[in-house]
């Protein structure tokens, strides 16, 4: 028996310890997770280009989010996507062309964030060249690194009819040295690099032919940064990149603010430094990051674009729109909560998917029809007042486009002046029904309008229309960057704005207020909306999914819109 208690007190001591082990063990292991250093593939060696980085570490932005960064340098034999394809970086910054030219052979690898906004690509003629114009090219001997700028050459070339093949494409030695030795009739250059180089080496740049592909839309995007696809389905490095992501914004925001002493900074992890061409360089990068946009931020229209210059200089577009696809994401900028247009439900493709459809042909048809029935219910209610002409027109004008106008002056800004002095279809429409109103109102019988056939008719537009006006204002409110609220005031707005002013107009109480239910119907249909995007904005890219949510959306409006015509229902109301 008393063998007994003694093993059990022995594994009671056992299991204590044991617990007590890992309790010390845990933190500690954790710890180690944590602290595992984030290899950063740089795209060259140390300079002002990565000036953002090193002042992220040496300042311990980096250390402040719980992370050790290794900031490893590059050159001309290291490819950081390879080497991030072969797990031996965490992260790498790389052109869209090197990333699609890889994910074409297979490599899973995606842009998380857009460092820089604008590309800094140029193409820099000597004056010994001869060239004064795109046609005096041919024939003459063009320096590249064969890094992608090459397909900014050919794309600039075949706006001008040309093509590569109408010059001789020379792989060039770095910092500008075959342009400046001769050696090159052109080569491409850096705005913040090699352009730089050649300008104080006393080149003029009024004798200098150059083209900024930046301002001739003619350039792929530069300095992303890429990850491997399967570190975003796990949540440990996915946390550890958005907080990577925030330290360094942190870093590139400080360097704005202080541009000397990041320069000095970067100059500590530099062997040797031309300080002036740093501070040039610096300044130059900053102007293509534009962190007034929101650092990091990728514009999907601009990644098209440079995967359309990809695509053609490649001369396989087919294959490198299939590369594209997957090819970047926003989950771990939208985990690092940075600032930037990103209030609401929807990200940048999310927008651009619904700000497309909206504008599309049969969206604007039936934004059309809505605007003819709230037009005609406002010429309904002249005729029957017996107004002149002029009291006809602004009766239809008011509910057709004023509540359109009160969101379009109430938001201001990119909404000014209002849409319907932007686009005059709008106004058309109204003297249409202006004009057959008329015509009609003399033709047709005393009572015509108050018919079961007639109502039903202006019914089935109205819902129409109070259906398109809920996504329409729901649009109007995320294109101006709103909170999210916004969208349902603006598209309750765009529903019942014109009508109330008509009521008021007219000396009566606004009918919205009266029991039926008018704008409570449009924000219902636009937490309908916000909702569906918030589960289309988990596909990014897909189009599909927003077009799903606009269509339940307007579904939803447009039955609960019928279904109060025709079972008279009335809103709640409080009392006593």
């Amino acid at each position: 028996m008393g063998s007994h208690r003694w093993h059990q007190r022995l594994w009671a001591v056992l299991v204590i310890l044991l617990v007590s082990l890992l309790t010390i063990g845990l933190p500690s292991l954790s710890m180690q997770r944590q602290q595992m250093p984030l290899r950063v593939q740089l795209r060259w060696l140390p300079q002002a280009q990565f000036a953002g980085f090193y002042v992220a570490k040496g300042l311990e932005f980096f250390q402040r989010e719980g992370l050790s960064v290794s900031l490893e340098p590059g050159g001309p034999s290291v490819n950081g996507l390879q080497r991030l394809r072969d797990g031996e970086v965490d992260v790498t910054i790389a052109w869209t062309s090197d990333a699609l030219d890889m994910r074409r052979q297979g490599a899973q690898l995606v842009n998380v964030a857009q460092l820089l906004q604008r590309p800094g690509t140029m193409l820099v003629c000597s004056a010994a060249s001869g060239v004064q114009k795109a046609a005096d090219l041919k024939g003459k001997r063009v320096g590249t690194w064969f890094l992608g700028d090459e397909f900014d050459v050919g794309y600039w070339l075949q706006r001008y009819g040309l093509g590569l093949d109408a010059v001789r494409l020379v792989e060039q030695k770095p910092a500008a040295r075959d342009l400046l030795n001769g050696q090159v009739d052109c080569a491409t250059a850096m705005s913040y690099n090699e352009f730089q180089t050649i300008l104080q080496a006393g080149a003029l740049q009024s004798d200098l032919f150059t083209v900024r592909f930046a301002e001739e839309n003619s350039g792929v995007l530069e300095d992303g940064l890429y990850v491997r696809a399967s570190d975003l389905q796990d949540p440990v490095k996915r946390d550890r990149l958005a907080r990577f992501l925030r330290s360094l914004a942190a870093g590139w925001r400080y360097t704005a603010r202080h541009p000397d002493e990041a320069v000095a900074i970067t100059e500590r992890f530099m062997d040797s430094s031309n300080t002036t061409h740093q501070k040039a360089m610096l300044r130059e990068i900053l102007q293509l990051m534009d962190l007034n946009k929101g650092y990091g931020l990728l514009d999907p229209a601009t990644f098209r674009r440079s995967v359309e210059i990809v695509g053609r200089g490649s001369g396989d577009p087919e294959g490198i729109a299939t590369a594209a696809r997957g090819a970047w994401s926003l989950k771990v900028w939208r985990d690092s909560e940075l600032d930037g247009p990103q209030r609401g439900p929807l990200g940048p493709a999310g927008r651009e998917a619904f700000a497309t459809l909206v504008t599309s042909s049969w969206f604007y048809v039936l934004d059309l029809i809505g605007t003819t029935a709230f037009g005609l219910s406002g010429f309904i209610r002249a005729l029957q007042r017996r107004y002149d002409l002029w009291g006809c027109f602004i009766l239809t004008l008011l509910p057709a486009v004023g509540g359109g106008i009160l969101r379009d002056l109430l938001i201001g800004g990119m909404r000014s002046p209002p849409f319907v002095f932007q686009d005059g279809t709008y106004l058309l429409v109204v003297l249409i029904v202006l004009a057959a109103g008329s015509i009609l109102a003399s033709l047709l019988n005393e009572g015509a309008a108050d018919s079961a056939n007639f109502q039903r008719l202006l019914g089935l537009c109205d819902s129409i229309g109070l259906a398109t006006f809920t996504i329409i204002g729901a649009q109007v409110a995320l294109e101006a960057d709103l909170n999210w609220w916004w969208m349902v005031i603006c598209a309750a707005l765009t529903c019942a704005g014109g009508g109330m002013v008509l009521d008021v107009v007219t000396g009566r109480e606004p009918r919205t207020f009266q029991g039926e239910p008018y704008e409570e119907i449009a924000v219902i249909g636009a937490v309908v909306l916000i909702g569906g995007f918030m589960i289309a904005d988990r596909f990014e890219t897909l189009q599909w999914p927003v077009l799903a949510a606009m269509v339940v959306s307007w579904v939803t409006v447009f039955i609960s819109r019928q279904l109060v015509i025709r079972h008279n229902l009335r809103s709640w109301r409080p009392g006593l």
